[in-house]
């Protein structure tokens, strides 16, 4: 059964303790939209999790990612700040979406194998300095095309 009211409620805790810390001054690092999405995001995780709406999952995992990612990209100068990181918090929040409701395997494993590629690829291309691997990383989305295709025509049931 799923509980209402979940998401309503830890929103305006969260956005009240955000304004209340703001209002006296603490923690001002911590004043930045980032942070408005975390908490946002984990409004949706608590409507997935508490209330048993697993539909929400994806969404309070991208909330909550971007914003956990955007303060440890300006504190942190070894944390990867490109875009390869919205598409592996995306594959996660499918991964443990997934995990609840057994949907869309496939694609969460691909754009999983996907996000960790680019994640890296500025170290593979170190390893492999060849005018193929080179070639591969400008026509990447080629591959959500093909695989999209795949699923739309040839995949039934």
């Amino acid at each position: 059964m799923k509980k209402r009211g979940i998401f309503s409620g830890i929103i305006l805790i969260g956005f009240g303790m955000y304004f209340l810390l703001e209002r006296f001054s603490l923690f001002p690092s911590f004043h930045t939209w980032p942070t408005l999405l975390f908490i946002i995001g984990v409004a949706f995780l608590g409507q997935a999790y508490i209330g048993k709406d697993y539909s929400t999952i994806l969404s309070g995992v991208v909330f909550t990612g971007i914003g956990v990612h955007f303060h440890l990209a300006s504190r942190l100068s070894s944390w990867p700040d490109h875009i390869s990181m919205v598409t592996f918090i995306i594959a996660l929040g499918l991964l443990l979406q997934y995990i609840k409701t057994k949907q869309a395997l496939l694609p969460t494993v691909l754009l999983f194998v996907l996000s960790i590629i680019f994640l890296f690829s500025h170290r593979l291309q170190q390893v492999f300095t060849s005018v193929t691997f080179d070639s591969l990383i400008h026509i990447w989305p080629l591959s959500f095309i093909l695989i999209g295709l795949y699923l739309l025509f040839i995949k039934k049931g």
